[in-house]
């Protein structure tokens, strides 16, 4: 409550008071001039005690007054912070109601590339899937695990299709970076006599996959036109040792001829890599 409130309220009160002695003034004059001094102060305790009980009742007002007052002006408070609240609410839910509309947009698109992309990725995989049965024979078990991978993802139907594209375009990425790399292994294969032998397969990217027999004896390079391994002259066996000496980083790079390319050019010397 202000200070000028506070002014008002006690204006009023000193009124009262002022008023209820004027009265009594009034009501005890006739007495004074008709009665005895006894009477007389009689009838003046009498006033002063009426004047105090209105005293006091108007006192015991005045705080009610107050008391309602600041009652009011606390629900004031709080009516205004409702009404704040409220205006923030609706606010609130007026966005809500806008992102709503977007999620919804963008499920109905999600769901336009779900059904576009799904199909896309079959393809993708069936093309990788082919690839890898008519390439090379090299680390044959380790891409058919990542086959047999992507192909239990995609059948998967609680993956997403960002986990089902990234393992899928993964694979691709690896069988492609075969290209640019060489590789040494060694295996163990069954000879002409029906024994086992162990052997060197030199991998040269795409270009050729060679294998050095045990001892040096012979090498061999595998041709996908047949599928088989065809046996190759005895000076390819010293450049062959020459290339994998280079891959392993034994030997600084240099020129070495080895029979690369189409099959219609396996019959004559090689090409230089």
């Amino acid at each position: 409550m202000n200070t000028k409130r506070l002014v008002k309220i006690k204006i009023v009160q000193l009124c009262l008071c002022l008023i209820l002695i004027l009265a009594a003034f009034a009501a005890f004059a006739p007495l004074c001039r008709a009665a005895g001094p006894e009477d007389v102060h009689k009838t003046l305790e009498s006033s002063i005690s009426r004047a105090s009980k209105a005293g006091s009742t108007t006192k015991k007002w005045m705080e009610e007054r107050e008391g309602l007052i600041q009652e009011l002006q606390n629900l004031e408070l709080k009516d205004a912070w409702t009404q704040f609240q409220l205006e923030r609410t609706q606010r609130y839910l007026l966005s809500e109601k806008k992102n709503i509309a977007v999620l919804q947009e963008n499920l109905a698109q999600a769901g336009k590339t779900r059904n576009t992309l799904a199909p896309f990725l079959e393809v993708l995989y069936f093309d990788l899937e082919s690839h890898v049965k008519s390439d090379l024979p090299f680390a044959q078990e380790e891409r058919n695990r990542r086959l047999a991978f992507i192909r239990s993802s995609l059948d998967d139907p609680d993956a997403g299709l960002s986990d089902k594209f990234g393992r899928l375009l993964g694979a691709i990425q690896i069988e492609s970076d075969y290209g640019y790399s060489v590789d040494i292994t060694q295996e163990v294969v069954e000879n002409i006599q029906g024994g086992s032998e162990q052997v060197f397969v030199f991998r040269l990217g795409r270009l050729g996959l060679f294998r050095l027999m045990e001892a040096d004896s012979h090498v061999q390079r595998y041709t996908k036109a047949t599928g088989e391994w065809q046996d190759l002259s005895k000076p390819n066996i010293g450049e062959l040792r020459k290339a994998m000496e280079i891959a392993r980083k034994k030997r600084v790079t240099t020129l070495v001829e080895l029979p690369v390319g189409s099959p219609a050019v396996e019959g004559q010397n090689g090409g230089k890599i």
